[in-house]
Parts: C-alpha cells; sequence; structure tokens
C-alpha cells in the first residue's frame, strides 16, 4: 500500500509544470484573435465607420448639443482614420523645416477640421441610403466606394483604407473624385507659398472652432 501511495504521489505534477501549462494556456488566449475582429474586411470596416459618423449626426444634430457633436466624432476620426499621415501628407514639403512641436500642433488642428468637414459632408446621409459597391485593390491600397441610393443624395464617396498594426483605417476620402488629403495640400501649400507656416496655424485655428 505504501508503494502505491508513492507512486501515486510521484504521479502528481510539480508546481513548475502546473505554472509552465497555465502559462501556455493564458498565452493561447491572449494571442487567439477577437471573434469578428481579425477578420474584419475594409468594407466592414468603413460600414462601422460610416454608421458611427451618421448616428452622431443624427443624434447630436440640435444646436445646444454642437459642442458634444464635434467631441465625438472627433473621437471617431482619432480611432477610425489614418490621420497623422493623412496630416503629413496634407502638409507635404511645407513641414520639413518645422519643429516635432509645432506638427504635433499642427496634427491637431488637422483633426479637427477633418472632423468638421467629414460632418459637413455627410449630413445629409443615413445609413439606408448607403449602398457599398465591391472593394478595390490598388498600389496606394483598398478602396471600397460608397454609393447612396435616393432622391436628395447622389454624391458618390470613396474611402482609401490601408492596414495598420492589424487594423483597417481610413487613409483618404474622396468625394466625387475630389480628395479630400489633396484638396487640403492644395489649401495649405498656397498659404505656405504666401506666407508663413505661421499664417498656416492661424488659419487652422480660425476654421477649427470649437462650437
Amino acid at each position: 500500500m505504501g508503494n502505491g501511495i508513492i507512486g501515486i504521489v510521484r504521479g502528481r505534477p510539480s508546481m513548475a509544470t502546473f505554472v509552465c501549462c497555465w502559462v501556455v494556456c493564458f498565452l493561447i488566449v491572449v494571442m487567439a484573435p477577437m471573434p469578428g475582429l481579425g477578420a474584419q474586411t475594409p468594407t466592414e470596416a468603413v460600414q462601422v465607420t460610416m454608421k458611427d459618423l451618421l448616428y452622431l449626426l443624427t443624434e447630436l444634430k440640435e444646436t445646444s448639443r454642437s459642442g458634444q457633436r464635434q467631441w465625438e466624432i472627433e473621437q471617431v476620426v482619432r480611432r477610425a482614420f489614418n490621420y497623422e499621415e493623412m496630416a503629413e501628407r496634407a502638409l507635404g514639403e511645407g513641414g520639413e523645416k518645422t519643429t516635432v512641436a509645432d506638427r504635433r500642433q499642427f496634427t491637431r488642428l488637422f483633426v479637427q477640421i477633418l472632423r468638421d468637414d467629414l460632418a459637413d459632408k455627410l449630413r445629409d446621409y443615413s445609413v439606408p441610403q448607403l449602398v457599398y459597391l465591391p472593394q478595390q485593390d490598388d498600389a496606394a491600397g483598398t478602396q471600397v466606394l460608397v454609393a447612396p441610393a435616393g432622391p436628395e443624395v447622389d454624391t458618390r464617396i470613396e474611402f482609401q483604407v490601408v492596414q495598420r498594426s492589424g487594423r483597417w483605417l481610413v487613409n483618404d476620402v474622396s468625394i466625387d473624385g475630389a480628395s479630400i488629403v489633396a484638396t487640403y495640400h492644395a489649401q495649405f501649400s498656397r498659404i505656405l507659398r504666401d506666407g508663413s507656416f505661421s499664417d498656416l496655424m492661424e488659419y487652422l485655428k480660425q476654421k477649427a472652432v470649437v462650437a
């Protein structure tokens, strides 16, 4: 009987073995992709972004809630847009001689004008109106075309999305063929050509007025 008990005790896993197994199981759970997240397509990412933006524009449309609306839409931009690279492309060569602090401030203001321009361009849309056409891939990334269906809105919106850190982010928005980043770049270049970076910053501060 004694040998049997000793054999059973000796057969038990050691504490080190138990801890090792626990760590392996933990890593498997942590590193496993979240359901529906890792498999998200570019079109699905754009659908979520549009749904969030249109919901906020509908639910917070009252003038008294304009400040909250701006804040909420800005959070969507920061979460769903590749805004830092968009700001860099919009500034172009004009940012070569700026400081890190200058570019940080520029990016903050860029997010705010992007926020307001998106709100202005999308305020007449609704989720049921939107039709998502098959996505297309090219050298610049993946294009997701949204074609609103309805008598009041016939503008087509094209989202260029890129993958960053495993997530699909909006890299540009074109409305009827006009890129929003290219439009900003043309505006900013004109200001820098006729003035200075300080003039550009002053322009952005006036345009990005918080309601």
